[in-house]
């Protein structure tokens, strides 16, 4: 059994909770953040807890970069030292170029990616000497076949795409950085039960992938130590649709 600590970014619901509680199963200690969910927490901490792992909370506004350090600094002095971690939260706010802003531009860029390349910073910089570590991001399928909608969070994510492939470089051998981007797996803000089936029937396979299908793919990159700089796409196929927009406004 592995016994590291890992933090999930985003870790209290939805597929952050998956991930979670998959990463408790194979021995990790979690440290759970939310933003502001804290019911959520408490309950992915005691379905951890109930089947005899470790999982603490930690709170943090992820657009205030010192989060980044604290929430290291709190997984290190409570959890023993860092393993990896899991950059799972993130802003999913609707823009294009007709509505982009300063201020929808630099949020979805703080917290989707540069706070999350902080949190490697810190994490690497805490290792001990002849200690590794994991690191997976969690990405998008549409990086693959991408559409004008969701600009600053598309970027935002290219970004950390880009980060997955340097950091990989440039951190090896002691922190291997990958990245998960997954299809159409939870109903969205602005999508219907109705349209959200429709979203999955129309994937290649018939199905889309499931919040389980996501932290598996999770849990096998955190414990692959031969795979460094690599993606992969947990999208039942979706990225071969080849959508001229969000997925949202094609099947609504």
């Amino acid at each position: 059994m592995n016994q590291g600590a890992i933090i999930v970014t985003g870790g209290s619901k939805r597929i952050g909770r998956e991930i979670c509680i998959r990463l408790s199963n194979i021995g990790y200690k979690i440290l759970i953040h939310h933003r502001n969910s804290p019911s959520e927490a408490e309950e992915t901490a005691r379905l951890i807890r109930s089947n005899g792992g470790t999982a603490l909370i930690y709170q943090a506004d992820l657009s205030d970069l010192s989060s980044a350090k604290n929430l290291v600094n709190f997984a290190t002095n409570n959890l023993g030292e860092l393993f990896g971690i899991v950059n799972n939260a993130s802003v999913f706010i609707h823009d294009d170029i007709s509505s982009v802003s300063s201020e929808s531009w630099d949020n979805h860029m703080v917290v989707n990616a540069k706070v999350p390349i902080l949190l490697i910073s810190e994490m690497f910089k805490s290792l001990k000497k002849g200690s590794n570590g994991s690191v997976v991001n969690i990405l998008d399928q549409k990086l693959s076949n991408p559409n004008p909608d969701y600009l600053s969070y598309t970027a935002s994510k290219y970004v950390m795409l880009g980060m997955t492939d340097s950091l990989a470089r440039g951190l090896a051998p002691n922190v291997r950085i990958n990245a998960v981007a997954p299809g159409h797996t939870l109903v969205s803000d602005l999508q219907s039960e109705q349209g959200f089936t429709k979203a999955q029937l129309s994937s290649p396979l018939g199905f889309g992938p499931s919040p389980g299908d996501v932290a598996e793919a999770v849990c096998y990159l955190m414990n692959a130590r031969a795979v460094t700089g690599q993606v992969i796409y947990v999208d039942s196929g979706e990225r071969f649709l080849s959508r001229s927009r969000d997925v949202v406004f094609e099947t609504e």
